[in-house]
């Protein structure tokens, strides 16, 4: 068991330096938008891998960020259906649509590495950017990567304590206002 915790515990590590990698990535995507934005008004040369940069980086936070929105709550989903039942009711439901979410996860990383390894055998440059010699792999790589990673996260749902859902109607901040209203009412009352 320690072990396991151990290992949980590195997972976690590696998918909070992928999200920081890809909030860093947004900073400097940020910059790369200003640099264009400014070079092009004076109408001085710029790189043309900057537009590249940009659009890769694009799908890099989104796989590569995603697993550790999942293992904290982090990401949108919606719990009109999980607060209409009991609780008992809510932990099966809940349980039932993390699978599914793996299940759909998984599906995409098989398909996803099919894509991926298509492109690394015929070993082909993107149409678009074939005169920057950009492989096409290079925009599939982090797919099949993040949606393995997203489908795991999602698997620790069905086996830890707490479900994924809470049963709160509404998105996450909504959520901590009406605790709070809760708590309020509550000490009101006494």
């Amino acid at each position: 068991m320690k072990l396991l915790s151990l290992l949980d515990r590195a997972y976690g590590r590696l998918l909070w330096a992928l999200m920081a990698v890809s909030a860093v990535y947004i900073g400097f995507i940020m910059l790369a938008i200003v640099y264009l934005t400014v070079w092009r008004s004076f109408g001085w040369e710029y790189s043309r891998y900057t537009h590249t940069v940009i659009e890769l980086g694009f799908i890099y936070i989104l796989f590569l960020g995603s697993p550790y929105l999942i293992r904290h709550k982090g990401h949108v989903y919606i719990e009109l259906l999980t607060a209409a039942v009991r609780p008992r009711v809510r932990a099966v439901l809940s349980r039932f649509i993390v699978l599914l979410c793996a299940i759909v996860c998984f599906i995409w990383v098989y398909y996803s590495y099919q894509l991926f390894e298509q492109h690394v055998e015929f070993d082909t440059f993107d149409e678009l950017r074939s005169d920057l010699a950009i492989k096409r792999w290079y925009t599939t790589i982090a797919i099949p990567i993040g949606f393995l990673m997203m489908g795991v996260e999602f698997v620790r749902f069905l086996f830890t304590a707490e479900p994924m859902h809470a049963g709160l109607a509404g998105v996450a901040s909504d959520r901590a206002e009406l605790e709070e209203t809760k708590a309020d009412i509550a000490r009101e009352n006494r």
